[in-house]
């Protein structure tokens, strides 16, 4: 996508992307095939699914995902291989593929952007236990996520500069993302909106293909059309998820020879991070302001953290054995401000 493209609408065409969305909740859908399943366990509607879909049972194999990777096993996750096609199939609790209908009409003008996030093929309901489920079919993205990309780093200063382009591109998808839809181009960084963001982005819903594109994922959790969302605190959510993880187990906290040698590319793939965004979402005399107010509201975000961390550690070291403490902080507030200033300092 064009990256001057949208960035010199008006402040009197406010209004327009709105106005634009309401035309397109008009026009006819993609083609999404829908419909009713007969079986009412996950593996036998997933079986169903396929035969609807024109695939031979015979000719197919069905695998469960969290068999090849434990990190998957926590849901119905299966790849259906079939001859020459691949599908991956999904089960939720409600029509996630019909609620995505909207955005994929947008991503019918979005070629570049389209092709970057996965978009489903069908999707047919079911009953289990008297209750309704659905199975999605999607195509199938070869590759590894991020994270699994990442577990496979052994040397990582080895690995740098790929790791650092990853990174680029990561940035360069979401402000392309979060540019598609926005509200008014003209504003300020902290009071730009977007309509086409993704709430739950992180390193297992990212895929990385073989020839090193981008590919997003999972749409259950991308904004609905109601209300525009505040760009800056949506890629900060997302710059947090991807470099502090959850229950802090990111580099940045831990005290570990692996932990030291990630700390030597952290700041490489920040910047990579921060400033494709920014490139790709403002114009170019912005593109500094943006990179160090975001990378200023991410150090905040992170103190409050290891702030709240350090309080729960003291609290349990009061009230709990050894064996039941669950919050333990590596390192102390002085190493934790180098770290930061390390891998964040310089952008803001």
């Amino acid at each position: 996508m064009d990256k001057q493209r949208g960035k010199s609408v008006t402040t009197g065409l406010m209004g327009w992307v709105a106005v634009l969305w309401l035309s397109l909740m008009s026009v006819q859908a993609p083609a999404l095939i829908t419909g009713q399943l007969e079986k009412g366990t996950p593996r036998d509607a997933a079986w169903e699914l396929l035969e609807k879909l024109g695939y031979q049972s015979a000719s197919c194999d069905l695998v469960f995902l969290g068999d090849e990777d434990a990190r998957l096993a926590y849901a119905e996750f299966f790849r259906a291989d079939c001859g020459q096609a691949q599908l991956f199939l999904k089960f939720d609790n409600k029509p996630a593929a019909q609620a995505f209908l909207p955005m994929m009409r947008l991503l019918e003008n979005e070629p570049a952007l389209s092709a970057a996030i996965l978009q489903p093929i069908a999707e047919f309901s079911f009953t289990q236990e008297g209750e309704q489920h659905y199975c999605s079919a999607y195509p199938w993205v070869a590759g590894d996520t991020l994270e699994a990309l990442l577990d496979k780093v052994r040397e990582p200063e080895q690995e740098a500069e790929y790791l650092a382009g990853i990174y680029r591109k990561i940035g360069q998808l979401l402000g392309e993302m979060h540019g598609a839809s926005l509200v008014d181009a003209d504003k300020p960084l902290a009071e730009l909106k977007s309509y086409f963001v993704q709430k739950d982005l992180h390193s297992g819903n990212l895929k990385i293909t073989p020839d090193n594109r981008i590919v997003m994922l999972d749409i259950d959790s991308f904004t609905t059309l109601e209300e525009p969302v505040p760009v800056q605190e949506a890629f900060v959510g997302n710059v947090l998820a991807l470099f502090v993880a959850p229950k802090l187990n990111s580099p940045l906290f831990m005290d570990s020879p692996s932990a030291v040698a990630w700390l030597r590319v952290l700041p490489d793939a920040a910047e990579a991070l921060l400033t494709s965004y920014c490139q790709t979402l403002v114009k170019e005399d912005k593109v500094r302001g943006c990179v160090s107010q975001i990378a200023e509201q991410v150090t905040e975000v992170v103190w409050r953290k290891y702030n709240r961390a350090l309080e729960e550690s003291e609290q349990q070291k009061k009230t709990q054995s050894v064996d039941e403490q669950e919050t333990e902080l590596a390192v102390g507030k002085d190493e934790m401000a180098c770290r930061l200033e390390r891998v964040f300092g310089s952008l803001r």
